[in-house]
């Protein structure tokens, strides 16, 4: 597999108004993304748990989660769904955690910052610091190789790790949880890609510039982006003259008239103890622009109304046959005790997998289901979360999501991803600033995608895609924690990563947790970064 390189783009971030919404923190973040041979393209809380649980009440077909109290029926129950607030929860989350130690101080550095599981150059990594990121230290510790002030303790509990701070100077900034969104935005960039036909042939070429000024004064571009590349951007704003340009974290500029802006999904998905389900019902979303909902279990049977895509619903478990189609009752979905029919192929509902024995009765790990595209958040046997995702199509080789059991090995606030090397004719793609990034094995992640809203469908390389408010909520509640100012952490003796199960229904895959995955396994990646010392 090719060595990574660095990307290009996100290296400085001018301060602007942000919100960090999981933590209700305000800063401007600098965030160097590394570029990664990775699975995803185009087209195509601690330990006692995140929330109140549901009860988990299990029938002889298979279990399902009920609710505490029942919802309202018909479409306001649904309704109550779609309102949750990821952010809310979160900040719930946070306060249930006993509180962090205190740091003794707060440094910055001009280069990027290595944290090690000893105080030694060449242990392992620990996780990344970028440049011109505040990061917390706590104490100072004995080692070798370090001038300048020393060893610092990366963390308050043993095994947190050691910062070399031969380059660091003291800060006032407060140390930020990473990436930082935006206020009004659920990603932390603007994200766009030259326009382009069916076959990726750019319509035309899209000069980038310097800076503002030199597109002003007549200069000529520094270069032309690429076809097939999603570029992230920290603003979108009019040039007098010039129309919109679009303004990357290097203070380089883009003309916009040539450029197709990105729409990240708004889709969310639902915490169980926010909006519960009513007892003997399953949760779900409709996956169809196409989904008519009937009087009857008949294609002829009359049309009553056309539900939404992406729309709440919550369903009966049983599949019906018959009528030309399969279906799934929605109760009440015609008004108090009048249930409605839609066909299955149009809906996704979760459907819970055998019992994970070895997991503990507090402990949250991570369940995805490819055949319902769904994934949970599971707090010992139990649900607190659920939502759709896109898994990998299968359509060529290495392109399906493997079914195994997993640990998250490295989190990534933001990463780049690109097409492998053998793929570039066929299917070239290269993603910037992909946010929220949990691999779990080899190339294969949870990440947020912001170029699709297909969720509940395969259409990835091989990764699970979340839908970005998703996939900020589930990076929250795994670990290994990504403290604040961190862009990156690794799993070790002391924080072992969240268990990731992949199952398609009730099949499961082998046990990978103890494997060591050395061919194409994502830190690598940043051990080539590692040996890049003072």
């Amino acid at each position: 597999m090719p060595a990574p390189a660095m990307s290009p783009v996100v290296k400085k971030r001018r301060p602007s108004p942000v919100s960090a919404a999981l933590f209700g923190l305000l800063v401007p973040v600098s965030a160097t993304a590394l570029l990664l041979w990775a699975c995803d393209g185009g087209p195509e809380p601690a330990a006692d748990g995140p929330v109140r649980a549901p009860e988990v009440v299990a029938d002889e077909k298979a279990p399902v989660a009920t609710s505490v109290s029942p919802v309202s029926p018909g479409e306001a129950g649904a309704a109550k769904a779609a309102e949750v607030s990821l952010e809310a929860a979160a900040v719930e989350v946070a306060a249930a955690v006993e509180p962090a130690p205190v740091p003794s101080g707060v440094r910055v550095s001009p280069r990027t910052t290595i944290v090690y599981s000893a105080p030694r150059y060449g242990s392992d990594m620990r996780g990344r610091i970028d440049a011109d990121t505040p990061f917390a230290i706590y104490g100072m510790a004995e080692g070798t190789g370090c001038s300048g002030e020393g060893w610092a303790r990366a963390g308050g509990r043993e095994g947190d790790g050691y910062i070399c701070l031969k380059a660091a100077t003291v800060s006032e900034a407060a140390p930020q949880v990473l990436p930082v969104v935006p206020e009004g935005q659920v990603v932390p960039y603007v994200y766009a890609k030259p326009r382009a036909d069916r076959k990726g042939k750019l319509l035309a070429e899209v000069p980038r510039y310097r800076t503002r000024h030199a597109l002003m004064n007549g200069r000529e571009p520094s270069d032309y982006l690429e076809a097939n590349r999603q570029y992230a951007f920290v603003d979108l704003r009019p040039l007098g003259g010039f129309g919109k340009v679009y303004e990357d974290a290097d203070e380089q500029v883009v003309p916009a008239k040539d450029m197709k802006p990105e729409k990240p999904s708004e889709f969310a998905g639902r915490v169980l103890a926010e909006a519960p389900v009513a007892e003997g019902r399953r949760p779900g979303w409709i996956v169809s622009h196409e989904a008519l909902l009937r009087a009857e279990p008949k294609l002829k049977a009359p049309t009553v109304k056309q539900l939404e895509f992406h729309a709440p619903v919550e369903v009966l478990p049983e599949l019906r046959s018959g009528g030309g189609s399969r279906w799934i009752t929605i109760p009440d979905a015609l008004g108090a005790g009048t249930p409605g029919y839609i066909e299955a192929s149009k809906v996704r509902w979760f459907e819970a997998g055998p019992e994970l024995s070895d997991v503990a009765a507090g402990e949250t790990w991570i369940d995805v289901d490819l055949q319902q595209q769904m994934l949970a958040v599971m707090v010992g046997q139990t649900p607190t979360f659920v939502t759709l995702i896109s898994s990998g199509t299968g359509a060529k080789p290495n392109t399906s999501t493997p079914k195994g059991v997993y640990r998250i090995r490295n989190k990534l606030a933001l990463g780049a991803m690109r097409n492998r090397p053998e793929d570039a004719d066929e299917s070239p793609y290269h993603v910037e600033a992909v946010p929220w990034v949990q691999y779990f094995y080899r190339r294969f992640a949870l990440h947020g995608a912001y170029w699709h809203d297909g969720f509940g469908h395969r259409k990835s390389h091989g990764c699970v895609n979340l839908a970005p408010k998703d996939a900020r909520y589930v990076y929250s509640l795994t670990t290994p924690a990504v403290p604040p100012g961190w862009v990156s952490s690794y799993e070790h003796a002391g924080e072992p990563g969240s268990v990731v199960r992949v199952r398609k229904g009730q099949e499961l895959g082998e046990d990978r947790r103890t494997i060591n995955d050395v061919e194409g396994e994502a830190p690598q990646a940043e051990a080539v970064l590692a040996d890049r010392r003072p």
